[in-house]
């Protein structure tokens, strides 16, 4: 795999190896999925605070009426 090069702290990366070499897998996958996951929670926690944002003081029972109105209008257009 090309990509490109990360420089992190020594003691990182020994950890890092010791695990890869725990897990029978290499630094470079086992670093690419730590960075993943991260991304995705990163992902996950801009997307919760947005839709807290958009949900306001809405109760459960209105926010699933205005999901409901929603997948309908969708569902009419296609």
């Amino acid at each position: 795999m090309s990509g490109k090069k990360v420089a992190v702290p020594d003691e990182i990366y020994e950890r890092v190896q010791e695990i890869a070499t725990a897990e029978g897998t290499t630094v470079e996958e086992l670093t690419t999925k730590a960075l993943e996951r991260d991304l995705a929670r990163r992902w996950l926690e801009r997307v919760g605070r947005e839709g807290q944002v958009r949900r306001g003081n809405m109760t459960d029972d209105e926010v699933e009426a205005v999901v409901e109105r929603a997948v309908q209008e969708s569902r009419a257009r296609s």
